[in-house]
């Protein structure tokens, strides 16, 4: 670890645990990570120049509409972060290789580049596919770097190099996402215009070699995306056994039938059973919040 304060990182280890920890309703937490897709397409194509405002974004992505006057390349690009979404969400248990980043940018690039999925100049194509490669191998193995300086270092290289013809930049952070998802980290983009503007020039900065301002950048995505599930998501109340049977007015069989048949969601502690009232399939663990699908 380079780049980070201490202080900071184990703040957000802290609230990483305790979001871990927590016990939560799976309709509102996929509602809240529906919200983060739409903020990250939105900010990331506000960095490369988008004039879409959130609510057109949300639109285009849950109606497929387009909007008049407006840039077709940001509006298949905002859509495509959807399918991008989930390829990272399917791919996640790995971290970042060359296969992933083509296949990657193929599904972010559809119906814009008619070289989506490949590096540009087919004359140095194997040049640069050789660089990446080498590259990811190695960002892999690093141990001194924390996931948030790997993410921002990722970014740095993309931008150094230019792989693509086109949305390098966009790439690049979905890329940074997988590699800080693969690591157990969230990464949002919930960034008012000033922070769009200067985390376009942390980036610039960053492929020019000056890393440290996009890692703090990073770092604050992290951290907000943890406090916007924290506060947003609806916790479920635990309640012990006994207080569970008055609530839904059941013996101590009908309980134990529930337990064992997955209709009640329980847990013992201290020698004490505590019952969460909501069936099994309605609740989910803050530390499997990224194996859902959007």
């Amino acid at each position: 670890m380079k780049y980070i304060d201490e202080f900071i990182l184990d703040r957000i280890n802290s609230k990483k645990t305790r979001l871990e920890s927590m016990i939560l309703d799976k309709n509102s937490l996929k509602k809240i990570l529906r919200d983060i897709l739409v903020e990250f397409a939105c900010t990331s194509n506000a960095i490369e120049g988008s004039t879409l405002s959130l609510e057109d974004t949300r639109t285009i992505l849950e109606s497929g509409s387009d909007f008049l006057g407006k840039a077709p390349y940001f509006q298949h690009l905002a859509f495509n972060h959807v399918n991008a979404f989930e390829y990272i969400n399917r791919n996640t248990r790995a971290p970042p290789s060359i296969n992933g980043v083509l296949e990657l940018h193929g599904v972010l690039m559809k119906n814009i580049d008619k070289e989506a999925g490949s590096f540009r100049d087919k004359k140095s194509n194997d040049k640069i596919q050789g660089k990446v490669e080498e590259f990811l191998e190695k960002i892999n193995q690093y141990t001194e770097y924390h996931a948030i300086e790997k993410a921002a270092i990722v970014q740095s290289f993309f931008h150094q190099i230019r792989p693509f013809n086109y949305g390098t930049g966009s790439t690049s952070r979905l890329i940074a996402k997988w590699l800080l998802n693969y690591h157990g980290y969230i990464f949002g983009l919930d960034l008012n215009d000033y922070e769009i503007k200067y985390y376009r020039k942390c980036a610039e900065k960053a492929g020019r070699g000056t890393i440290y301002p996009l890692v703090s950048m990073m770092t604050k995505c992290v951290e907000g995306a943890l406090d916007h599930l924290i506060s947003q998501v609806t916790r479920l109340n635990i309640v012990s056994i006994e207080d569970a049977m008055k609530i839904n007015r059941m013996n101590l069989e009908q309980m134990y039938e529930g337990i064992r048949s997955g209709m009640i969601k329980a847990y013992k502690k201290d020698g004490s059973i505590y019952i969460i009232n909501q069936r099994i399939d309605k609740i989910t663990r803050g530390a499997e919040i990224l194996d859902l699908i959007l």
